[in-house]
C-alpha cells in the first residue's frame, strides 16, 4: 500500500493547525475590478442600436455603469480597463469605442463566442 499522498495532505493541515494567518492569506482577493472616473463613465451614458428594435441602454447609478438590453433585465458593469467592463450577472463583456473628439460612439458586447457591434444612437 502507498501511503505518500497522505503525507502532503497531512503536512498541510499541521501547517494551517500552527500557522492560521499564514492559510488566511491564501484565499482569492475579491474581483473589485479597476477604478473608472465619473467623467470617463459619463462619456458612455446613452443607448446604443444594434438592430431596429433591438438596443443596449447605458446609464449610471451613483459611481456605477449599468447596461439593459431591449426587454432584458438591467446588468452592473465592473471595470476592467478604461473601456472594457464585465457585465457582472451573465458571462460577458463589452468594450466602448471612442471617437477622435472623445466620444462613445460604439459599444461591442461579446458573448457566446460572438461579438455583437452597436452604434450609439444620436
Amino acid at each position: 500500500m502507498n501511503r505518500m499522498p497522505i503525507l502532503p495532505l497531512s503536512l498541510a493541515l499541521a501547517f494551517s493547525a500552527c500557522f492560521p494567518v499564514a492559510a488566511q492569506t491564501t484565499d482569492a482577493p475579491a474581483d473589485s475590478g479597476v477604478f473608472v472616473s465619473e467623467g470617463t463613465l459619463d462619456t458612455y451614458v446613452g443607448t446604443y442600436v444594434i438592430s431596429p428594435g433591438f438596443e443596449l441602454k447605458v446609464w449610471r447609478e451613483g459611481e456605477q455603469l449599468m447596461l439593459q438590453a431591449t426587454g432584458q433585465a438591467a446588468w452592473p458593469l465592473l471595470g476592467i480597463s478604461e473601456t472594457v467592463f464585465r457585465v457582472q450577472a451573465v458571462d460577458a463583456k463589452v468594450s466602448f469605442g471612442v471617437n477622435a473628439a472623445g466620444e462613445a460612439d460604439q459599444v461591442v458586447l461579446f458573448m457566446d463566442g460572438r461579438e455583437t457591434k452597436a452604434i450609439r444612437k444620436r
